[in-house]
């Protein structure tokens, strides 16, 4: 995880601004809110949390606790600041225990866009990582670019990463194999926003337009 620890370091702030707008990504948090309604402050891990926004923001506004890991302390100084309300640690994706504040089980997984940069072999571990702390009546939204890569070197904001990206229904059976029943498998076509990249001075080279896919699960 250390290389995508410095990619995000080295992005920080640009990556909210230039990937505001995702509309998809509020859905299914939303779709998680909706799920977890009628519980008293469900508890949420908000995996890969980045800046904290929207996803941290949203959930605390729709009335969970949020604990939100990163590997990049850049980041997670953004999203303290702008989530103060949520707790941040900075974590490896392969390691969450010992997260929840009691030692529980999570009511719900939040993990948007951060397995993508992960070989195959280790997004199945880490999704069998999210099933461990996950109660058994609670949802997990996921997600993910669509295509067919494993750790396929791209540029990304000026910076060479690798992306891990799945069919639909590769990504609803590896879900389903893990221990997860895909309630609802949402799709929506996503263009990065050059204008928030410019005012920055910004360029986006190397990120296209991207068929992004969010997938709302609970546990089999």
């Amino acid at each position: 995880m250390t290389e995508s620890r410095a990619v995000f370091d080295r992005i920080g702030a640009t990556y909210s601004e230039a990937f505001a707008d995702k509309p998809g990504q509020l859905a299914a948090g939303q779709w998680l809110l909706d799920r977890l309604a009628g519980r008293h402050y469900p508890l949420v891990l908000d995996l890969g949390c980045g800046t904290g926004t929207p996803t941290a923001r949203q959930l605390i506004d729709g009335g969970c606790h949020v604990v939100g890991i990163d590997t990049s302390p850049v980041m997670l100084e953004l999203a303290r600041h702008t989530v103060p309300e949520a707790i941040f640690v900075e974590r490896d994706l392969f390691d969450l225990d010992g997260l929840h504040p009691t030692q529980q089980r999570f009511d719900g997984v939040a993990a948007f866009f951060s397995l993508l940069m992960l070989p195959r072999s280790d997004v199945e571990r880490a999704l069998e990582d999210v099933r461990h702390v996950l109660a058994a009546d609670g949802a997990f939204v996921l997600g993910m670019v669509e295509g067919d890569s494993d750790h396929l070197e791209r540029d990304f904001l000026g910076v060479k990463v690798p992306l891990t990206a799945y069919s639909r229904d590769a990504l609803r059976e590896l879900l389903q194999r893990h221990g997860f029943r895909v309630e609802d498998l949402r799709v929506e076509d996503w263009t990065p926003n050059a204008e928030a990249g410019s005012r920055l001075g910004v360029d986006l080279p190397g990120v296209q337009a991207q068929t992004h896919l969010y997938a709302c699960c609970t546990v089999v």
